[in-house]
């Protein structure tokens, strides 16, 4: 067994000895502007890593600091010399006869049910003692939380507040850890590619394809000032990872979200970002038993990203305050429109924008793996959100290219005496008096689609009429739209004329790299 002895932080780097990276000249902004990382770096407080263990060692510090990451950093690493895998967890998880096969054999009632055909003959299965086999199969349930704890103890940090992270260039990747941040405050993290891990334990939900992974890349619970600007966030840049093909059909899906953010955190800034490659990307927000926790909190502004066959949560939102300003989503659509169009916002072709090809380089489109999941929505408005759009960029490709119908998704917006929020200020019709004067910066770029004007808000109408229809879980008046008042006003780090202007300046900003 390798050995797991615990390593102590690097000593600091002195700044005068540190070639420090050059980062695009930004500060923090929008619902995020008060978050300080690790305050001024000194001589003292400033860390370089390039392993786990020192990356372990210096995130758990309570201390104000700054820490560089240098190369690539992978979660399994458990010393100098070795990486564990699956049978390295569940060797030193002391249930060692666990099995993954097994436990998914124990899941299903027709096969248990013949094993207890043949305990009750006194017989055999297989070619073992069917009581001794039953009793195994019973366990590995039990057995798989004891196993996945370990992978969980390797391959995630439980890192403290007051941090600032940042890549050192576009090496710098923590390819599969899951940072979490529980009650903690003051993070900024910036210039890194960020993958979760690939559970090797996930539960299976609904057959074939649908499983509960248990990692994001990065988790926020109870956690407020931060500044998540200018990373990378994918499985695998080339492409989407495809599940693994396994028994009876069961194809299984090992990853989480990239970035889940719950239960009463707030005032977050989500900006400049590469999300790509992933199914199930951003939540923001917990469940029903969390929202008395997340009401009149989770504050976000999500400003400059861009997201790039993210099938999924892009974001999913919850409860919160989320301004969405000038962002690009680049997606592909397969499927069918999911209702009649018509009315559904979009304008002809060239009626403001001249409509720019958004460049492919690599993120949108089928990549280098054959696997291509179903698109399935991009922004999700749930539960008391408040939600504001401007000037957001669809750039669709596809079987159904021009389809609008999957912008939108909804659920539980069942209670009009606290309904969800919708707006989205480009849409009001210009005045000698504008309504809702706090806005007027966020008035304009209209919001186009493959080039073409699109009114979200008439979008948004059409996309929660057909959910009405085709769910039980939310009613009429569940959803409000265009009652901007309760919006404040935000200013923006840059203001846009048109569209190309938002898509020139994401496809230059947006990611690890972007804006040098």
């Amino acid at each position: 067994m390798p050995s797991t002895s615990a390593s102590h932080p690097p000593p600091p780097h002195g700044l005068r000895s540190l070639n420090a990276p050059s980062l695009p000249d930004r500060s923090p902004f929008g619902f995020g502007a008060q978050a300080t990382g690790g305050g001024a770096a000194s001589e003292n407080n400033t860390y370089v890593v390039d392993n786990m263990m020192d990356l372990r060692a210096v995130l758990k510090l309570d201390t104000p600091r700054t820490v560089y990451v240098r190369g690539e950093i992978r979660g399994s690493q458990i010393n100098e010399t070795f990486r564990g895998d699956c049978q390295y967890y569940i060797d030193s998880s002391g249930v060692p006869e666990y099995n993954f096969t097994l436990y998914i054999m124990a899941l299903n009632a027709t096969y248990t049910d013949a094993v207890k055909r043949a305990v009750a003959a006194d017989g055999m299965f297989e070619g073992r003692n069917a009581s001794e086999y039953l009793a195994l199969l019973n366990h590995q349930n039990g057995w798989r939380g004891t196993a996945q704890n370990v992978q969980k103890s390797w391959e995630s940090i439980d890192a403290q507040g007051n941090l600032t992270l940042i890549g050192m260039d576009s090496s710098a990747h923590l390819n599969g850890i899951s940072l979490i941040f529980n009650s903690r405050s003051n993070i900024i993290i910036r210039n890194l590619q960020l993958s979760s891990p690939r559970d090797c334990f996930p539960s299976p939900e609904t057959y074939p394809a649908t499983w509960n992974a248990r990692y994001d890349a990065i988790s926020f619970v109870t956690t407020t000032n931060a500044w998540v600007d200018g990373n990378t966030f994918a499985d695998n840049l080339s492409g989407f990872v495809a599940p693994d093909e396994f028994l009876w059909g069961w194809q299984v899906d090992r990853y989480d979200g990239l970035f889940d953010v719950e239960d009463g955190s707030d005032s977050i800034t989500f900006s400049h970002n590469i999300v790509a490659n992933h199914h199930k990307s951003l939540l923001w927000g917990g469940g029903e038993k969390e929202g008395p926790r997340d009401v009149g909190k989770m504050r976000f502004t999500v400003f400059g990203n861009r997201f790039a066959n993210s099938s999924s949560r892009n974001p999913l939102m919850r409860f919160g305050t989320f301004y969405i300003v000038d962002n690009v989503f680049g997606n592909y659509d397969n499927e069918p429109p999911l209702f009649d169009e018509d009315g559904a916002g979009l304008e002809r072709r060239g009626d403001r924008f001249s409509g720019r090809e958004m460049r492919r380089d690599g993120f949108e489109g089928q990549g280098e793996t054959p696997y291509l999941p179903d698109f399935e929505y991009n922004m999700g408005i749930y539960n008391l959100s408040s939600v504001l759009v401007s000037g957001n960029i669809f750039a669709q490709t596809g079987s159904y290219a021009n389809d609008t119908t999957r912008i939108f998704t909804f659920q539980n917006l069942a209670t009009p005496s606290t309904p969800a929020r919708f707006c989205s200020p480009p849409d009001i019709p210009p005045s000698s008096s504008y309504p809702y004067p706090q806005l007027s910066s966020l008035s304009h770029p209209q919001s186009a689609f493959n080039g073409a004007a699109i009114n979200l808000t008439a979008n948004v109408v059409a996309a929660f009429a057909y959910h009405l229809e085709a769910k039980t879980d939310s009613v009429p008046g569940g959803l409000v739209v265009q009652d901007c008042e309760g919006f404040a006003g935000q200013d923006m780090p840059v203001a846009f004329e048109d569209a190309d202007d938002v898509l020139d300046y994401v496809q230059r900003n947006a990611g690890q790299g972007g804006g040098l």
